[in-house]
């Protein structure tokens, strides 16, 4: 018998069961897009009042206002087989484009950082050269000439000797390709992560964070341990998150944002205003009111002028004026893409799981598709899907709506035919799954 086969007979037998019998529900459930119309207590995209938002966001001034150009450039105009040698504190400041194009491996390869890593050197070695003949013109090279001229007097008698520090001198990588990638990929998320952000008088602009931390790629794992479309620490996780080896809340792009809406509040609270506050969510608030602090002001231009710090680095001083280019890049998206197509929200149910039990005996009695369970809990681990480990109780699992089904529909069904599994597939326990939430 077929799988349609089988949820159709399963939907007529257990019909009756939930509608003749009134079969309880034990579950609270959360319904993803607009097809169907739950209430909005229970819908993560219904159009409830927002809560008044704490305050607009606003640009940065100045020549930090090129940082987000230097940003939409990288977004919309070049790949991640290209890149530019340019300089890190004034960023527009263009030394070399690279191409990886013809390399096997591309941007990833070893040929490629080797490649990186000699231009940088040649960069340095070119300021180093110049600023011993600064005051003796006549002496210099052709390319030294030309390099002389290309940094003004304005910028002090040390102005070469500084580009040859270390960090001063960078690479970026072109981020065109993935940030088209997490436009298409967005469109399952964005539309739920905006109720969220609303109903907590967050501006919405904020929830494209995540095309600067991951491009809404939800399996993006950092070298410093960060994870999720919204790169969360596990120390800073474990703050509103489950974060456990088998249930990892910080992979679930809802359950993540329901925790970044709540840092980002936190920030605001704390710092005052939303340039600060989304600063603090690379640097952290406390690193970022010390920072205010001594340089004496609450505006963030006063404090990437002023404040000198080794841990204030380029992530953390550039994170705004990203956030500003994913924003317009977004919005814009037609404009540096052309005609795109986004994935369509999400439709589905979430069921709270009353025992512990394995995934693979919850899959065999109910006959869920495997693939469409996995894609809609990535906070599970690999371990879990497999059925190596029990699904823990109390979890959350999100499920499939089913064809030609409504949300309230599904959820009742299931727990129609949760009730049949023989209960020693099932283990009771006293200590529960709880969200942090």
């Amino acid at each position: 018998m077929s799988v349609p086969t089988i949820h159709k007979t399963l939907r007529s037998l257990l019909l009756v069961l939930v509608f003749e019998f009134n079969w309880p529900v034990f579950c609270n459930a959360d319904f993803w897009g607009t097809e169907s119309s739950p209430s909005p207590s229970t819908s993560p995209i219904a159009a409830d009042s927002p809560t008044a938002v704490l305050a607009p966001i606003s640009t940065l001034t100045g020549e930090h206002a090129t940082k987000r150009d230097f940003w939409i450039k990288i977004y919309s105009e070049l790949d991640s087989t290209q890149g530019v040698v340019h300089d890190a504190v004034k960023i527009d400041r263009v030394f070399e484009s690279l191409s990886f194009k013809d390399i096997e491996g591309g941007s990833a390869s070893r040929k490629a950082f080797k490649l990186e890593r000699a231009a940088i050197k040649k960069w340095r070695d070119l300021a180093q050269r110049v600023h011993i003949k600064r005051k003796h013109p006549e002496k210099m090279t052709e390319e030294e000439k030309k390099f002389f001229a290309m940094i003004p007097e304005s910028e002090g008698e040390n102005r070469f000797a500084d580009l040859t520090k270390r960090k001063r001198i960078r690479f970026q990588l072109g981020q065109k390709d993935r940030f088209l990638t997490g436009l298409i990929e967005s469109g399952r998320y964005l539309p739920a992560m905006e109720k969220t952000f609303r109903e907590k008088g967050i501006p919405v602009e904020l929830t494209r964070l995540p095309f600067v931390e991951s491009s809404f790629n939800t399996r993006a794992r950092s070298k410093v341990g960060a994870s999720g479309i919204w790169q969360f620490m596990r120390s800073t996780g474990k703050l509103f998150l489950r974060v456990h080896p088998h249930t990892d809340e910080r992979n679930d792009p809802f359950r993540a944002t329901e925790a970044a809406a709540r840092l980002l509040k936190q920030n605001f609270e704390k710092l005052g205003n939303w340039p600060l506050a989304v600063t603090a969510y690379n640097h952290g608030p406390d690193g970022i009111a010390r920072a205010a602090k001594k340089v004496g002001s609450e505006r963030l231009e006063d404090v990437l002028d002023r404040y000198h710090s080794r841990r204030f680095g380029f992530a953390s001083s550039n994170f705004y004026s990203e956030f500003l280019a994913a924003v317009e890049v977004e919005k814009n998206a037609e404009k540096y893409f052309g005609k795109i197509e986004r994935l369509p929200p999400l439709q589905a149910v979430e069921v709270e799981v009353q025992d512990e039990i394995s995934m693979s005996e919850l899959i065999k009695f109910l006959k869920l598709d495997l693939e469409k369970i996995k894609d809609l809990n990535p906070a599970l681990s690999l371990s879990v899907i497999k059925g190596h480990t029990r699904i823990p109780a109390g979890y959350q699992l999100r499920l499939p709506i089913l064809p030609d089904t409504s949300a309230e529909l599904t959820l009742k069904l299931f727990v129609a035919g949760y009730e049949q599994i023989p209960a020693l597939f099932k283990r009771k326990v006293k200590n529960r799954f709880r969200r942090r939430l």
